[in-house]
This record gives C-alpha cells, structure tokens and sequence, in this order.
C-alpha cells in the first residue's frame, strides 16, 4: 500500500513543465510573427503611397523630405501599433504633421507653403510620369487644405475620414473638395 498523503502536492515534474513552457514560448512567437508580418505589409503597401501623399501636398518639397517624414511616422505608428485604430488615416496625419514642423524651421517659414511653389526635385521628375508632373504641378497652385482634401480623395478616404484626419467637420471637407476639383478644372483646362 502507499502511504502518501493524498492532500501532500504532487512532486514537480519537469518535463511537463517545460513542454508548457516551449508551446507557450511557441504561441509567442507565433503572435509576435504575425504582427511582424503584418506590420511589414503595412509599411511595404503604404509607405510609397504616403510620399505620394505628402508630395502632394507639399510639391515644393524634396522626395526626402517626404520620405523622412514618412518613415518618421512608421516608427511612431509600430511604436503605438496596437493602439491605433485606423492606421492608414493616422499615418497620414502624423506624416502631414510631421511634414508641416519640418517646413516650420526658421529658414522655411509657413508662408512659404501658400507661395507659388518651386520646381520639383530632380528626384521627383524621375518618381513621376510626365502626366502625372502635369497635374501635381496645377495641383500645387492650390492652397494646402484643398490639395490635402484632394490628395486624401486620390487615396480613397471617405469624406467622414478625411475629416477626422483633418480635424474638421465633413461639411468643410466637402466645401474644401468642390473648391479644389472647380480650381483643378480651370487650371487644367477642362470645360
């Protein structure tokens, strides 16, 4: 007969233990892969796109600065990745804001943004097709709100999107919209 006390734990075992702790180990891993996969087809997926954007928006500036701003706001974006929501709309909110401190240094004042904007980069020229160069040069002859409205358009955001990227009510973003494409049209050419 065995006299142990049945109320006495049971003596460790080891193996046990560390095959929970290897399959525990294996979902880990496979989480944190997962995400790792994901992020990486959010960054390959979006990130030509938002340079796009912020050259766009921002046509007298350098491919590299959009693309810093870009990149600065993916890093913020996996830094917060399971707190954003909407991550394409934020990304295009933080990279707009980032692209608006960097103009807002003391040798490029604000101002500069409203003025007849520059010619593109070398490096822009060769992104670009030629039709495409046409209409982000008329494009820029629009004043910041209105090319960003567009340029949100362009990326497929629904109006109630852009207005929460834009903090601003749909109404605005509407007004904005119709503003840009009549101004579009006369630049272009279209009757």
């Amino acid at each position: 007969m065995d006299d142990a006390d049945p109320a006495a734990p049971a003596p460790d075992n080891p193996g046990a233990a560390t095959a929970d702790e290897a399959t525990g180990h294996q979902e880990r891993d496979s989480v944190a892969s997962a995400v790792q996969i994901e992020q990486a087809a959010c960054y390959q997926a979006d990130m030509p796109r938002l340079i796009r954007y912020l050259m766009k928006c921002f046509g007298d500036s350098d491919m590299r600065d959009a693309a810093d701003a870009a990149q600065s706001a993916f890093t913020d974006l996996l830094e917060n990745w399971d707190a954003v929501r909407s991550r394409r709309a934020w990304l295009r909110t933080v990279a707009f804001r980032k692209m608006l401190s960097q103009h807002a240094r003391a040798e490029y004042p604000l101002d500069m943004l409203r003025a007849e904007p520059a010619m593109p980069s070398a490096s822009a020229h060769l992104e670009l097709r030629e039709e495409h160069q046409t209409v982000l040069d008329r494009l820029h002859q629009l004043p910041l709100a209105q090319r960003q409205v567009l340029a949100l358009i362009c990326d497929h955001f629904s109006y109630r999107e852009i207005a929460e990227i834009m903090d601003m009510n749909e109404a605005a973003v509407r007004q904005n919209a119709a503003r840009a494409r009549t101004a579009m049209k006369k630049l272009i050419g279209i009757t």
